[in-house]
């Protein structure tokens, strides 16, 4: 038997924009649940909701008896592995072809031979009618086939618990059906509790054993389907006969209280014909249209009873299954949501860059290690970063030394220009320089991809899946930004010394035996250490605020580029500040060095 999900006086805001508060149910175990309401009421936010991908202010989501709301991320990604998640727009992973998408989960997860997976993810592709498509890589097939792919994926691990999104959008009719009869032969075979968010009203009448609807922020009905497409309510009726006069409007500032009949017009009766060939007849009850005939339920191709379809039919017959209904006036009594304001909002946010920080430090001694994805992205970074790194090393030791040495002239110590501009380069210059340069260059494009995958639910689907991003994803970039930090350091200190030496030869006519002799008599490699220590943390710092604001970019193109410009500003001012701290805490230790 599948799972069961208890869901207890849930509330979700974004800003100062309540999504819904108060939702109660529960998803009985094995059986199909279909989530209905209008655009924009929170269906999605529901439905990663009870993954634990969304915090929830209030409320409590019980997955077999361990609250997703309250439990560690440890936990959470322990009980998603019993998760089998169909995401909007199928969620694959970019990098992947059709076929390793879908035994990703295997390949994680369990222990079976490549024969063994093989067999598995070519019979769960035959399934959804995409067998011959197992190289194609995802930008090369329909959103159709990215949506029957994700669920291929989400089959493959038998889970006890299937959400799926949306499952009709980027299908034709005829497959939306086969997909829906696919859905109802999944749960005949594993018995698992399935919880379906749609728009397909046709999908929604013939699918699920139980529904519940959504709107203005409230969880108008939910029960079992034979009462809940029976009812006379105004809201429900309204949405599932597809008709434009009612209490629904385009918006929903324009939406009516459902205890307010005279505040839209009746609908004429008469309606659609059943699934079954009969009509369903609707009456006229107080403004709103009532089912006279229930339609018929899908049922599996053999004929053979679902046992989900067994329970249920026993919940209802015995009156354990309730149609529950909101109050509308307990609506308008809702308690005002506690939003946080500007400066609470903003501690949090510092507050998850460094738990992201320590989580960071934390996987990167946990097994297993992304060894070739760390090498790719060192390669990455340095390759992007290290010409613009050297041709603005070479006007910041020019500029260095051309001041110094002006300096030391004016007050007759001109023999320690060496000296001076090459601690000024390695200590100061050539950390600062290069992790600007990674931060504006690798860092911005590591937030962009990272932003990408988040905007596309990838992140969301590798959660679900039962992997952590901070390991997969984070701890690679970050030790390649660290590496890469390290490189282009003692690139840039050697650049900017010679460009240094130049420049004070050349322009100032210094001369080239005291430059250097000052130079090997003060400077040591110690300081070329405390350059490259500052590289590191550097590198690190950099790395970090592009993944943290890569995996909490806002939806859409807009997001992502906001996303990227504020991790490159970030850096910037944290990079001055955190300098200005490193070096003070090394002339309190090392008084007689200049830092």
């Amino acid at each position: 038997m599948g799972g069961l999900i208890e869901v207890t006086g849930l509330t979700k805001s974004f800003g100062r924009q309540n999504i819904w508060h108060d939702v109660t149910l529960t998803l009985p175990p094995g059986e199909i649940t279909a989530l209905l309401g209008p655009s924009g009421t929170g269906k999605s936010v529901f439905l990663k909701s009870v993954m634990g991908l969304i915090e929830p202010e209030e409320g409590q989501i019980l997955v077999n008896g361990v609250d997703m709301v309250t439990a560690k991320e440890s936990k959470r990604l322990a009980l998603r592995k019993k998760f089998g998640v169909l995401f909007q727009d199928g969620a694959l992973f970019g990098s992947m072809n059709v076929y390793d998408n879908v035994a990703f989960p295997l390949r994680e997860h369990t222990r079976k031979s490549e024969s063994e997976i093989r067999e598995i993810v070519l019979t769960n592709l035959d399934l959804v009618g995409l067998a011959g498509t197992e190289k194609k890589l995802p930008g090369e097939i329909s959103g159709g086939m990215k949506k029957r792919a994700g669920l291929a994926r989400a089959m493959v691990t038998d889970p006890e618990i299937i959400l799926i999104d949306e499952p009709d959008s980027g299908l034709d009719p005829v497959r939306t059906s086969n997909l829906a009869q696919l859905l109802v032969e999944v749960n005949t075979a594993t018995d698992a509790t399935m919880l379906v968010v749609t728009h397909n009203i046709e999908l929604a009448r013939t699918l699920p054993d139980n529904l519940g609807m959504l709107y203005r922020r409230e969880l108008v009905m939910f029960g079992p389907r034979e009462d809940f497409l029976m009812t006379d309510h105004p809201v429900v009726s309204q949405f599932m006969t597809g008709d434009p006069q009612g209490p629904i409007g385009m918006s929903e500032e324009t939406d009516h209280r459902t205890n307010d009949p005279d505040s839209y017009e009746p609908a004429m009766s008469g309606g659609p014909a059943g699934p079954d060939g009969g009509t369903a007849v609707m009456m006229r009850g107080g403004g709103a249209r009532a089912i006279e005939v229930l339609p018929r339920q899908l049922t599996p191709v053999s004929g053979a009873p679902r046992a989900a379809g067994l329970r249920h039919r026993e919940r209802v017959n015995s009156g354990a299954a309730q149609l529950y209904t909101a109050d509308d006036e307990e609506k308008d009594r809702a308690r005002p949501i506690r939003r946080p304001s500007l400066p609470t909002r903003a501690l949090n946010s510092t507050g998850d860059l460094f738990a992201l920080a320590l989580d960071t430090v934390s996987f990167s001694f946990r097994r297993p290690f992304a060894l070739k994805e760390v090498i790719e992205q060192f390669w990455f970074v340095v390759s992007v970063s290290w010409i613009p790194a050297l041709l603005v090393a070479i006007p910041f030791g020019a500029v260095i030394a051309l001041q110094l040495g002006t300096l030391t002239v004016q007050i007759g110590a001109q023999s320690f220009t060496g000296a001076a501009s090459v601690l000024a380069v390695v200590q100061q210059a050539a950390p600062i320089v290069t992790t600007l340069v990674i931060a504006g260059a690798g860092g911005a494009a590591i937030c962009a991809e990272l932003g990408a995958r988040t905007i596309r639910d990838e992140i969301d689907a590798m959660r679900v899946i039962g992997i952590s991003p901070v390991q997969r994803l984070v701890v690679p970039r970050v030790l390649a930004c660290m590496g890469a930090a390290v490189l282009l350091n003692g690139l840039v200190s050697v650049v900017g010394v010679l460009g240094g030496y130049f420049f004070n030869v050349i322009v100032q006519g210094g001369t080239p035996g005291a430059y250097l002799s000052s130079f090997t008599a003060l400077a040591q490699i110690e300081d070329l250490y405390v350059g490259e220590l500052k590289a590191v943390i550097f590198g690190f710092l950099a790395g970090v605020i592009a993944c943290y604001r890569g995996l909490n970019t806002a939806p859409g193109p807009k997001g992502v580029g906001d996303s990227v410009n504020q991790s490159v500003v970030i850096t910037f001012l944290l990079l001055f500040f955190v300098n200005f701290v490193v070096t003070t805490l090394y002339l309190q230790l090392f008084p007689g060095k200049g830092a």
